[in-house]
């Protein structure tokens, strides 16, 4: 071995040591003596309940469900991003993907707000059937869920199906029309195949994240419909480990295939060489008058189903539904330390969530160099690594943490560096996703100059590379900044009272029917995550979503 390649060597394997140690064995640990020593129910008790069934069936189907829809919502959307000419573009596709980024637990605030019982639809519908009595509640049960997992997951089709569709070549099309093509076939024979890498990539990753639903399945839900994640988090809750253990197994095995489907196929969209920048595009004033109102109606549609949960949180801050007046008391509880009062969990979102980031850049920089790297093994062994995150359980990751970590070391009094761990390890994926981007639009040529210039290996690595990949390093910080500070699953497991994070205390507000404290931090988040992503925007240029 060439001496001069183990401290690169070293640096990589950095990452991955971290990773067996604080995620790959916990949760393997946890998982084992669960399926063999229990106590509670076994594998084959587990897999042959009723319970298990419904759950698993509730789980498959919603999330297909959710897929189907957004699919059909956002595909026309990503062809109006593509195809029309407009002013602010670049705002509205950052704007479009900040749903994405906002923690769960906040859409439960704006989804309430918006389409439950006496929310904004719900008062209108009261005043126009002129009754004092609720008369529509979308917010709960199947169509709640739906509904929220589809405003979550529809930015994800337009902006990387748009992504590629902006790069068919317009000669394709003009070459179809001279050989009198119609327009659906255009649309059948040249636009879906070209964009059907990007469809499928899309597909892949919203099913995935609603699949592994917690927050809204567990608040929207109301205890009668539960997917695995939530199922695992009430075996655990009731000691029942043979079957959390056996939901996990199940869990982690659909996830990871899914993930590493997603990443495969992200491989072979990269290596794509016939992708242009340059496909033809129509202002307002070119298309007809049906196409306009099309686009009226679709834009009021969707506006209202991303933006309006969004803009409803702002009331939910200064409204109080029981009193019926407007009132800063949520943003006065934001600063009160006492009891109850939201000072506490807000410096610890920021203090978590920060340490979090800077762990996730420092673990993604060597990942996003070991995916490129040419020694067999190391890029497989990466993507794996790389893959965990996304697919287990971060109700398992927590319990692992908290077992084989927490109590033989002693953290179970005062477990932050824990939450703080759990953060980063979700975090990683998207951190590692975005500098691993930039990585791959380095000029090959810049670095065989560098080497022709006599450059040792770090000095190519401090003066060369990090400067040409600190967008991509900034973009996935801010990313993982803005996945840590909203995070709950792991964190609600974990923490004790002088551990809440905003995130967590959303949850218990709403379940003690604080409803504008509940907005009040929530409005907090969803600031904090929009200028995360203006800034990433801005970072990353045309690669939008840089993380995705």
């Amino acid at each position: 071995m060439d001496r001069r390649s183990i401290p690169r060597l070293l640096a990589i394997a950095a990452p991955i040591l971290l990773l067996t140690v604080f995620l790959l064995y916990p949760v393997a640990s946890v998982i084992v003596d669960g399926l063999l020593y229990g106590p509670g129910s076994s594998f084959a008790e587990t897999l042959a309940s009723s319970v298990t069934q419904r759950v698993l069936g509730f789980t498959f189907a919603q999330a297909a469900l959710s897929t189907l829809l957004v699919i059909g919502i956002g595909l026309p959307g990503a062809f109006m991003m593509a195809r029309l000419r407009m002013r602010g573009k670049s705002i509205l596709r950052a704007t479009l993907i900040v749903p994405f980024v906002l923690p769960p637990i906040v859409v439960v605030v704006g989804f309430l707000r918006v389409f439950g019982s006496f929310g904004l639809l719900d008062t209108l519908a009261m005043y126009i059937l002129g009754t004092s009595e609720s008369v529509l509640n979308l917010a709960t049960g199947v169509v709640g869920i739906v509904l929220a997992h589809t405003f979550y997951n529809i930015p994800l089709v337009i902006v990387m199906v748009s992504s590629s569709l902006e790069r068919l070549n317009p000669e394709l099309e003009e070459s179809a029309e001279a050989l009198g093509a119609t327009s659906f076939q255009k649309l059948r024979h040249i636009i879906l195949p070209h964009i059907s890498g990007a469809l499928l990539a899309a597909s892949i990753l919203t099913f995935l994240f609603c699949f592994m639903s917690f927050p809204i399945v567990l608040a929207l839900g109301e205890g009668r419909y539960m997917t695995l994640e939530v199922r695992i988090w009430y075996a655990f809750r009731s000691f029942d480990f043979g079957e959390a253990s056996s939901l996990a197994a199940i869990q982690i095995a659909t996830t990871l295939a899914l993930a590493h489907s997603y990443v495969r196929l992200g491989r072979v969209e990269d290596v794509d060489p016939g992708r242009t920048a340059a496909i033809r595009r129509y202002g307002l004033d070119e298309i007809g008058i049906g196409y306009k109102v099309m686009v009226l109606v679709y834009l009021v549609v969707v506006g209202t189903l991303i933006f309006g949960p969004i803009l409803a949180i702002i009331q939910a801050a200064i409204y109080d539904p029981f009193g019926g007046n407007y009132t800063l008391a949520g943003f006065a509880n934001l600063i009160e330390s006492g009891t109850g009062g939201g000072l506490v969990p807000l410096v610890n979102s920021l203090l978590y969530a920060t340490l979090a980031t800077l762990l996730a850049v420092l673990l993604g920089i060597p990942l996003a160099f070991a995916h490129r790297s040419r020694r067999s093994g190391i890029p497989t062994m990466a993507s794996a690594m790389t893959l965990l995150p996304l697919g287990v359980s971060a109700i398992t990751v927590a319990y692992g943490l908290m077992r084989m970590i927490a109590v033989p070391l002693g953290l179970t009094t005062n477990p932050w560096l824990l939450i703080v761990i759990a953060q980063t390890i979700i975090g990683l994926p998207f951190s590692a996703r975005a500098i691993e981007i930039s990585l791959r639009g380095i000029d090959p040529e810049i670095i065989e100059q560098a080497d022709s210039l006599g450059a040792s290996r770090l000095q190519r690595l401090f003066f060369v590379e990090f400067p040409l990949l600190a967008p991509g390093i900034l973009a996935g910080g801010v990313f993982a900044f803005a996945m840590a500070i909203g995070e709950m699953s792991a964190t609600l497991f974990i923490a004790l009272e002088q551990n809440t994070t905003l995130a967590v205390v959303i949850y218990q507000y709403l379940g003690v029917r604080k409803f504008v404290e509940a907005g009040a931090a929530a409005l907090v988040l969803v600031a904090t995550c929009f200028a995360a992503f203006i800034l990433i925007e801005k970072l990353s240029g045309e690669m939008s979503g840089g993380a995705l």
